[in-house]
C-alpha cells in the first residue's frame, strides 16, 4: 500500500506543478522570435485537439478497467495513446493548417493545454495524497501501479515539459510537412510513452534524457522538413 504523503512531499508537488509554467513561457518567447506574433485560431484549435485525445482515451479506460487489473488497464491507455493523439492531430492538421506559422502555434496550442492539464491534475493529487481514506488509498495505489513518480524531485517537471514541448510542436511540423508521417509519429507517441510510464520510477534521470533526445528529434525534423 502506498504510504500517506506528508505536509513536505505534497509541497515539492505543488513545486513541480509551477515548474510546468517556465517551459511554456519560454516557448512562447522563443515562437514570438521564430514565428511572429501568437495566431489565435490555430492556437485554440490545437488545445481543443488535445483535449479531444484525451476524451477518446476515456472509453478505452473504462473498458479495459472492467477486464483487466490495474496494471493492463495502465499500458492498455499508455499503448493507446499514440493513436488517440496522432489521428487527431493528424485530422486537425488537414483541416485547420494552411502555414508553417499555423502549425507552429497549434503545436503550442496542443502542448500547452496538456501543461494547465497536468499542472492542475498535480495539485489535486498534492492534497488527495495527503489524505488516508479508502477513496484516497485507491488514487495512490492506482498512481503508484502505473509508475508515476510520486515524490520525484520537482525540477523532473521542468525537464520532461521542455521535452514534452518540443515533442508536439515536432510531431505537428512533421504532420504538416507530410502527413504520411503519421506512420512515424503514431508508434513513436506511444513507445516513447510507454517508456516514461515503465522507466520513470526507478530511472528518472536515464527516462528524462531519452525524453529530452526524443523531442529533440522530433523537433529537429520536422523544422527541417518546413
Amino acid at each position: 500500500m502506498t504510504d500517506v504523503f506528508t505536509p513536505r512531499q505534497a509541497n515539492r508537488m505543488r513545486l513541480s506543478a509551477a515548474l510546468l509554467l517556465p517551459p511554456a513561457l519560454l516557448a512562447l518567447a522563443i515562437l514570438i522570435v521564430v514565428a511572429g506574433a501568437p495566431l489565435l485560431w490555430p492556437l485554440l484549435i490545437g488545445a481543443a485537439g488535445w483535449l479531444a485525445a484525451l476524451i477518446l482515451r476515456q472509453p478505452v479506460a473504462l473498458l479495459a478497467s472492467r477486464k483487466l487489473s490495474k496494471e493492463r488497464t495502465a499500458t492498455v491507455v499508455g499503448w493507446f495513446s499514440g493513436p488517440a493523439e496522432e489521428l487527431v492531430r493528424l485530422v486537425l492538421v488537414l483541416l485547420a493548417v494552411h502555414t508553417v506559422q499555423d502549425a507552429a502555434w497549434f503545436g503550442y496550442g496542443w502542448a500547452t493545454i496538456e501543461i494547465l492539464v497536468v499542472a492542475v491534475n498535480i495539485l489535486a493529487m498534492a492534497s488527495l495524497l495527503t489524505k488516508d481514506d479508502p477513496k484516497s488509498r485507491e488514487a495512490r495505489e492506482l498512481l503508484a501501479a502505473q509508475g508515476v513518480p510520486l515524490d520525484q524531485h520537482p525540477v523532473w517537471a521542468l525537464v520532461e515539459r521542455v521535452s514534452a514541448i518540443a515533442l508536439h510542436l515536432g510531431f505537428t511540423l512533421m504532420l504538416f510537412a507530410s502527413p504520411w508521417l503519421v506512420l512515424v509519429t503514431l508508434p513513436a507517441h506511444s513507445l516513447i510513452n510507454m517508456m516514461a510510464v515503465t522507466f520513470s520510477k526507478k530511472h528518472i534521470a536515464l527516462t528524462e534524457l531519452g525524453l529530452a533526445v526524443a523531442g529533440a528529434v522530433a523537433l529537429t525534423v520536422g523544422i527541417l522538413l518546413v
